[in-house]
């Protein structure tokens, strides 16, 4: 069974909230795929997520340079940047434990690379796409059944098509 869902988000709070809820609902084991042209959104969605699993924002820097950052919270999280890379051969270098968290999250920006090794993972795949300032349209997809509940509880089961700046909820 595929899950899919998409919603329009309506300024930086939306981002947020959305963000965090999606961070609070994840089960260990997760990974979540982010694509997305360069201001698209990825980092700061990401940023959001991580708070939902109790890291501080400010701490979370997309790691472009070091390709990847690891935080701790309410689960250890993997924050991968694949920017910089232009061959899946580049990856080799990297065991597995060092780029995915098996018992935490993995959260992996520019993944094209990366696929290949994960076709058994429970993937979910977050498309960003920048419509205007402050506005972004958000894809959900997974085939993975350890995303069920997930698509059930969030809150885009309420709202499919649209969420609206909440303004501090």
């Amino acid at each position: 069974m595929t899950f899919q869902r998409s919603l329009t988000l309506l300024g930086p709070t939306s981002t947020e909230s959305f963000g965090k809820e999606l961070g609070r609902l994840l089960k260990p084991g997760s990974i979540l795929l982010f694509h997305g042209e360069m201001g698209s959104g990825k980092t700061t969605l990401i940023k959001s997520i991580c708070a939902g699993l109790g890291v501080q924002s400010e701490v979370v820097i997309s790691p472009t340079y070091t390709l990847v950052n690891r935080y701790s919270g309410n689960q250890e999280i993997s924050h991968v940047d694949l920017f910089r890379l232009e061959r899946s051969k580049e990856l080799q270098d990297f065991d597995r434990e060092d780029l995915i968290c098996e018992e935490g999250i993995t959260l992996v920006e520019w993944p094209k690379l990366i696929i290949g090794m994960l076709e058994k993972d429970p993937l979910l795949h977050i498309r960003l796409e920048y419509r205007e300032e402050q506005v972004r349209f958000l894809e959900m997809e997974s085939d993975a059944s350890h995303y069920a509940l997930l698509f059930e509880r969030s809150m885009l089961k309420d709202n499919p098509g649209e969420h609206k700046d909440l303004k501090g909820s």
